[in-house]
């Protein structure tokens, strides 16, 4: 991908176990960015925060910049807050700032959403 010109913002998973360790084990965040949407019934918050500090990574092709989000919803069903947590590291060749990263995983998520949405729509 990087030989093409071209650049990836990937999500770390089981598919990476040991990348994945790497990075949950090692990431510092250096600068976060706070997102908070409300509607529908819930309020969502997304801390996107990155590190640039690879020192304790094992090299990766073009890899520049490691993202963590954390996200925490609490939805208001009747009279009762459920809250839940998540969070998720991502690996990039991109340097972009927090909010840069936020807004194109949160643009990604939107896209898979109207995608399966849509799926469910025409499958009737």
């Amino acid at each position: 991908m990087i030989k093409s010109g071209n650049d990836y913002i990937a999500s770390l998973k089981g598919n990476q176990p040991s990348l994945f360790k790497e990075v949950k084990t090692n990431f510092t965040p250096e600068v976060t960015d706070l997102q908070i949407n409300k509607g529908h019934g819930r309020i969502e918050k997304r801390h996107v925060s990155i590190c640039k500090n690879l020192d304790s990574i094992r090299p990766w092709p073009g890899l520049t910049t490691l993202i963590q989000v954390k996200s925490e919803r609490q939805v208001f069903t009747h009279h009762v807050i459920e809250v839940t947590t998540e969070t998720r590291y991502y690996i990039s060749s991109l340097s972009l700032t927090a909010q840069e990263f936020a807004e194109r995983i949160r643009g990604y998520w939107g896209v898979e959403n109207k995608v399966h949405y849509g799926a469910r729509c025409y499958s009737r």
